[in-house]
Parts: C-alpha cells; structure tokens; sequence
C-alpha cells in the first residue's frame, strides 16, 4: 500500500494541472471537514484541461462545459486506475506531506493552544489570575489581547511578566507613569497607553478594580479624564500640573520647613489651585486653625463659604477625587485632622461620599447629607433608571437611609440649595 500511494504521488506530480486541483481540493476539504464540493474548470488553462480531462476519459472541452470537477468523481474515477486502493484524503496528504483539517478543527485547535498558554500564564503569574480567567471566560474587549497572544507568545508571556511585577509593585503614594514605568521594565515608555504594554495594562486594571467577580463585558476607559481616572485610582498621574484640587486655609511643610506660599495665602485668605506636582514633595498639611477641615463638591459653594467664613479650612473637589485631592486629604488624616464631606444628592455624589467613608472611615463625618439635607434641597431633577440604579451600590450604613429616600423620590438635590444651613455649621463647629 505504501509503494502503491508513493507511485501514486509520483505520477500526479509529474503534471502541474493536477498540483492546482489538488489544491482546490485541500481548500474545499478545510472549508467542509470532508471530501465533497467542486472545483471550477475555468481555473484551468485549456492545456490543464487537456490533461485533467485525460484521467477522467474526456475531451478537455468536455470538462470546461461541465464546469466544474467534482472531489467525489475524482474519487471514484481513481478507483478506476491501478490507483484504486487509494482514498483522495489520503492520497491529498501524501501529495502534500500534511495531515489536512477542516479550518473548524484548525480554528479548535488554535482555541485551545491559547486556552493551555493562558491556563500556563496563570499559574505562573497568579497575581494576574482574575484578568487571566477573564480573557479565558469572556469574550469581547479582551480579544485583541487574545490575538497579540495568538501571534507571538513569547512577547506576550515577557508582557505578561512585566505586568505581574507591575501589580505586585503598585505605588503606595503618588508617582509618574514613567518613572514607574522606568522602575517596573527600565523602560520609561513601556506603559505609554499607545503601546501594547500599555494598552494591555490599563485593561489589567480596568478588571481589577471590580471587586465582584466579572461575568460580563468591561469599559475600558478612552476618553483622557477617564484615563486619568483609572490610573489615579492606584497612585498613578501622567499630568501633574493639570492633575489639581482647589484649598484655602491650610499649612504646608516639607523637607526644608513651613511652605512660605501656604502661610501667605492663609495671611491673605487667599484660595490655592494645588496642583499634583505641588503636593507630592510635601510631609505635612494641616488647618490654620483646628483640626476640622471641610470638603465640598462643588465650586460655587466652596465660594460662597468662603465669602462668610474665610478663615475655615476648605477643600472643593470640583467634582470627582482627582490624585492631587486623595494625595491632600492622605496627608491631612495623617494630621488626625477631622474630615466633614458634603456632596450633591445624586448617585454620584453619594458614591463619592462613601468612597471617603470607607478611605478613611476614623475620619470623615459626612455633612448635611442626611435624608432631612435632601429634603431641603428641595430635589426637583428627575433621575433617569439607569442611574438610579446605581444607588443599588450605596451600602454604607451612613449612607443607605438618604439613598432609599433618594429612590424613593426619583430626584436629585444639589448643594447650592443647603448652603445658608451650611454656614451656620462652619460658624458651631470652628
């Protein structure tokens, strides 16, 4: 059998018409899983169907009218022959010296190739298991990572060591995307977010930061604040002059002493724009006078606070914690300093509010937010469901009576309207 499907290669070998049948074959094989479908004869060139048409026992123009050759009656006129032993699968993969496979069974086996070296990865980087089983599990915006996988698993197993190191190394305080990026790969470019690296890391954390387990698609951020946001999230700034809070009523020390800026602002009841850059030399940061330093959201507020009570020790957040805002309060709880949050009454502004609490739950009292606050407020904004049901994440016990009222109501309240109560409270507690 051997020496007859050799014999075989051999003679269709000697013609190159057959050479491009065959490979038509191989091609509908891998579209089908099985021998079966056509080849066109307008492939061939008159010469080609000559010779083809031999081995069938026809005019070539015979073969061209039919329009095409079928995988099966090529099958069955090599019965026909001193061939007759032979399958056209096995003949195929003698011919070409490869076992053929149905491009299904190709696209399994790759599937599975990728399974095992994720599966591998994961055992050896279990710090990275959770973002591992999620690019095993889910299918969608983790895919292109599957790909760079897929194409070269070697660079993706060295990415993958780097980004192991990376999560095991996070910054406990502030510190730029390059110098960690420098201090991670010694290269201060291999996090840019338009690399790979970077690209795959910003993923990384977008997943981390679920608490639950992740069952469907994630967002990874785009747009640039969001970003920003993400990786503030873990001590991480790429801009720290455009990375800022707004303070008034705070001194500032670092190595070499008392900041001269800060103590002249305070002379001058004067509010600071503190950026990133600003804060991260300094060791201490603590009131004027007292302990009690007040937080709000909004900006106009904060004015107008300040307008009644300039010497209070404030912060205004102007919306989400930006690093520089989270960096300022670290060093004020370091202070012992007491911390009184006020935010709007809206399932973001209550989301921000429990995030203090739970950052610095011996700290931070919240302030005018209770469900008597947001009736004064006098909420009037309708809140849409699908923000409504992010109140469904708001668990903290100081927080859960005000949110079930919130949910209740269906309608947001802002600070603006609190603000003369607010005074007054600036005026008792100094």
């Amino acid at each position: 059998m051997e020496q007859q499907l050799q014999q075989a290669v051999q003679f269709f070998k000697s013609e190159p018409a057959y050479k491009k049948l065959f490979i038509g074959f191989v091609k509908k094989y891998e579209s089908l899983g099985r021998i079966g479908g056509t080849v066109p004869t307008a492939l061939f060139t008159e010469e080609e169907r000559q010779v083809l048409g031999r081995f069938f026992g026809v005019p070539g123009g015979q073969l061209y009218e039919e329009g095409s050759i079928s995988l099966h009656m090529f099958e069955e006129q090599l019965k026909n022959t001193r061939f007759q032993d032979i399958g056209l699968q096995q003949l195929l993969e003698a011919y070409f010296g490869k076992i053929m496979i149905s491009k299904r069974q190709q696209q399994m086996d790759r599937e599975e190739n990728i399974r095992l070296f994720l599966l591998d990865q994961r055992a050896r980087h279990p710090i990275l298991a959770s973002w591992l089983g999620f690019l095993l599990e889910i299918n969608g915006e983790g895919r292109w990572i599957i790909r760079l996988a897929e194409k070269d698993p070697r660079h993706f197993a060295s990415m993958a060591t780097s980004l192991a190191h990376a999560m095991k190394t996070l910054p406990s305080k502030a510190e730029r995307l390059p110098m960690f990026s420098q201090r991670i790969t010694g290269n201060p470019h291999a996090f840019d977010l338009d690399r790979d690296l970077g690209k795959m890391f910003l993923h990384l954390l977008s997943v981390d930061r679920f608490e639950e387990p992740i069952n469907t698609s994630i967002i990874v951020p785009t747009d640039t604040e969001a970003v920003n946001e993400l990786l503030n999230k873990y001590h991480l700034y790429r801009d720290d002059l455009l990375n800022f809070v707004t303070a008034a009523g705070l001194h500032a020390e670092d190595s070499t002493g008392i900041q001269e800026v800060w103590k002249a602002a305070v002379k001058r009841d004067a509010v600071q724009i503190l950026p990133l850059r600003e804060l991260v030399p300094l060791k201490r940061v603590y009131p004027a006078f007292g302990k009690i330093v007040w937080i709000v959201e909004n900006s106009g507020v904060c004015s107008v606070l300040l307008d009644k009570e300039p010497r209070a020790a404030m912060i205004c957040t102007n919306g989400q914690f930006t690093l520089a805002a989270l960096v300022l309060l670290d060093l004020l709880v370091e202070e012992d300093c007491q911390l009184y949050y006020a935010g709007d009454f809206d399932p973001e502004g209550l989301g921000m509010a429990q995030r203090l609490l739970n950052r610095y739950p011996e700290h931070v009292e919240l302030w005018r937010m209770d469900p008597d606050a947001y009736q004064a407020s006098h909420p009037v904004n309708v809140l849409p469901p699908e923000r409504l049901e992010k109140l469904k994440g708001i668990v903290h016990e100081d927080l859960i009576d005000v949110a079930k009222e919130m949910w209740r109501v269906g309608k947001a309240g802002y600070q603006e309207a609190l603000v003369d109560l607010m005074v007054d409270d600036l005026g008792i507690k100094e």
